[in-house]
């Protein structure tokens, strides 16, 4: 069983070209964003487009069970809970509709949780009122009872937080929270807050941590 992790951050902050150096002959990309992988190369990975929720159970059974997938990248958490919302739209009513939703979700993520695989979620996240008032961001979903809640399911949830400097972006992961997100990693596992966003590196740390 290995440690899931999610990455965490808007769009276009480094989230998807993070995948860049993974084995692409060893990794299946789930893209139910159905759109190009943003780095050179990109061509060479098992990029599966998921237009819907039974496509993507397919999917992701079937490279849980293959022997030449070593890594199962999920392009994105937030593209796939708005699928599984609008397939129970289609199929339920009322409060039916969310306990479909919020099962579906505890499936998946359950799933993830029971494989020597290293499952990979990428996520937009969201601002969320904390009891005093303060914003804080945690993974964007629907509904209240994945709300805030999400991150407890990953050993290693990272956020993009890039840094800017003359007129450059250094494009990098923060591996703990700073009090108003819920980034966090097990404790020595990284170096340093910030890392490079390159996925590749953060499963080799969690190998050697866990070795």
């Amino acid at each position: 069983m290995k440690p899931n992790i999610i990455v965490v951050g808007k769009s276009g902050s480094g989230k998807s070209s993070s995948l860049r150096n993974l084995n692409p002959e060893t990794t299946a990309v789930l893209n139910t964003e159905r759109k190009q992988l943003p780095f050179k190369g990109a061509s060479k990975f098992k990029n599966v487009p998921i237009p819907d929720l039974n496509t993507f159970n397919a999917a992701f059974k079937g490279a849980v069970e293959s022997k030449d997938i070593e890594t199962i990248v999920i392009e994105s958490f937030t593209s796939l809970v708005e699928m599984i919302y609008r397939e129970a739209d289609i199929r339920f009513k009322g409060f039916d509709v969310w306990s479909f939703y919020n099962k579906e979700i505890d499936r998946i993520l359950n799933m993830s949780k029971n494989t020597d695989k290293h499952i990979i979620y990428l996520a937009i996240d969201g601002a969320y009122d904390s009891e005093d008032g303060v914003q804080e961001r945690f993974v964007a979903v629907d509904g209240n009872r994945w709300k805030k809640r999400v991150e407890k399911e990953f050993v290693v949830c990272l956020f993009t937080d890039n840094h800017y400097s003359n007129d450059k972006t250094s494009y990098r992961f923060r591996t703990q929270s700073q009090g108003k997100d819920s980034a966090k990693s097990p404790m020595e596992m990284f170096d340093s807050l910030y890392i490079e966003n390159d996925l590749a590196q953060v499963i080799e740390k969690c190998n050697e941590y866990y070795s």
